[in-house]
């Protein structure tokens, strides 16, 4: 999260505003301070669709502000800690902006507690994994693993011994992929890569393939957005329009004062 808190800086602005009355500067600081935040939040939006490869309309929309009010002179601009469903924008964000290893995701964290993936460990998508318009692998894709191998948070998508037949029969007829887990720990799938494998069939026959692999060392990123440096730069572009601005309104809204 980014604070926004200038107070400090509008020193040198308060020598020029005399003619303004006391209780109506809370107001111009305020408007001053929000309008700032908003424009920092154009500006991280713009370059989140420069810098990144076809990004989602959920990335593009990460970053939201807080108005300032009068009694809290401070404007926030920061990304969103909050989603409907998945992840919120800040897990996977925050990588690209301060650089360095990635978090742990949902999907991983599940497979790690049903077993079917080590703790501490990343699953990285191999070219054989499906990616969507964005490249990312798809949701769906992700829900027919985690039910596959039994991970699901909720237990009634989770496969059982008789949805598992008749999806394995289904997939066939359809020629469609079947997802197991390949640990060390299972003498069945000790001489595979530990990830995930997925089963295809054929008409003459099966093969296997690994769609993710399991790594102890996390992917790393470099530092791709510069959140706190766009911000700083709107800031420095803006407050004194926007204060000057707000002085206006104010002085406009002002009531006679009470005799």
């Amino acid at each position: 999260m980014i604070n926004i808190d200038v107070r400090v800086d509008l020193r040198e602005a308060m020598k020029a505003i005399e003619s303004l009355r006391k209780d109506q500067i809370p107001f111009a600081t305020a408007y001053a301070l929000t309008q700032c935040a908003k424009a920092a939040q154009e500006d991280v939006e713009r370059e989140i669709g420069r810098v990144f490869d076809r990004p989602t309309q959920f990335t593009l929309k990460a970053v939201r502000t807080k108005p300032a009010t009068k009694r809290n002179l401070v404007a926030e601009v920061k990304l969103k800690d909050e989603a409907y469903k998945g992840n919120p924008a800040v897990r996977w964000l925050i990588a690209q902006i301060r650089g360095g290893a990635r978090n742990i995701k949902g999907f991983e964290k599940l497979m790690q507690r049903a077993g079917v993936m080590p703790n501490g460990y990343y699953a990285i998508p191999t070219k054989n994994a499906p990616l969507d318009r964005y490249g990312n692998v798809p949701g769906a894709v992700i829900n027919r693993i985690l039910s596959q191998t039994r991970s699901s948070r909720d237990v009634l998508t989770r496969e059982t011994a008789v949805s598992r037949a008749r999806n394995i029969r289904r997939a066939k007829r359809r020629r469609e992929g079947r997802y197991f887990s390949a640990v060390p720990s299972n003498p069945r799938t000790r001489h595979l890569k530990p990830g995930i494998w997925e089963r295809v069939s054929f008409g003459f026959g099966e093969s296997i393939r690994p769609v993710f692999l399991f790594s102890s060392t996390p992917p790393t990123y470099s530092k791709r957005l510069p959140f706190e440096e766009i911000v700083q730069k709107a800031v420095k572009r803006e407050l004194r329009r926007q204060f000057d601005r707000g002085m206006k309104l104010a002085q406009s809204t002002m009531r006679p004062p009470m005799l």
